[in-house]
């Protein structure tokens, strides 16, 4: 009896961790900037040992009167703010490829893309890849495609909506459908 309560009690606490965070190049952390934006409470489980692997949903469900909706918007680059990541923008030039890696805890089946961002306007400029399934649970790990986390990002040509930092980022965003499960990093950078 003891060890089935261990497993059920450890199935439900994995499925609670979850689940996926690019770990190169490194990501957007958060700091100082995104607890004023959004506030102690959503702060707290973003800066918790596990939070990069966690869903957006689990700290959207802390999100309190100190909030700033306009300052923090959780499902774009988690809510993580540029001020607080200055010092990691990288320079890419037209064409460079760009290796990524991805650490994913558990698969849950949905599907993701990485794309280039604008961060005025949170929007997507160019999609550098896509994956119509991801992460796919019903397979074993000798069967996970090794794309969905090692793969390369070409930058396209952007223009001149690049050049200066602070205006784009490279975001890995992953929906697992059957979790209602988001997930995303934001690599800040700008071209040469």
């Amino acid at each position: 009896m003891v060890i089935f309560s261990s497993v059920i009690l450890a199935a439900l606490f994995g499925s609670l961790l979850a689940h996926g965070v690019v770990t190169d190049p490194s990501p957007r952390v958060v700091g100082g900037a995104n607890l004023a934006a959004c506030g102690a409470a959503v702060y707290k489980v973003l800066k918790s040992g596990k939070a990069l692997l966690l869903c957006v949903e689990n700290a959207a469900a802390k999100i309190d009167s100190d909030y700033n909706a306009t300052a923090c918007y959780l499902f774009f680059c988690r809510g993580y703010q540029y001020e607080d990541n200055v010092d990691s923008t990288r320079v890419y030039a037209t064409g460079q490829v760009v290796p990524f890696a991805v650490d994913i805890e558990a698969h849950h089946t949905g599907y993701a893309n990485v794309s280039v961002v604008n961060l005025a306007t949170q929007t997507p400029i160019a999609r550098l890849f896509t994956w119509d399934v991801y992460a796919n649970d019903s397979l074993g790990p000798s069967q996970w495609p090794k794309n969905e986390s090692s793969f390369n990002v070409t930058i396209p040509d952007l223009g001149d909506t690049c050049t200066t930092a602070s205006a784009c980022a490279i975001q890995w965003w992953w929906y697992a459908t059957k979790n209602v499960q988001t997930f995303e990093s934001c690599v800040d950078f700008a071209t040469a």
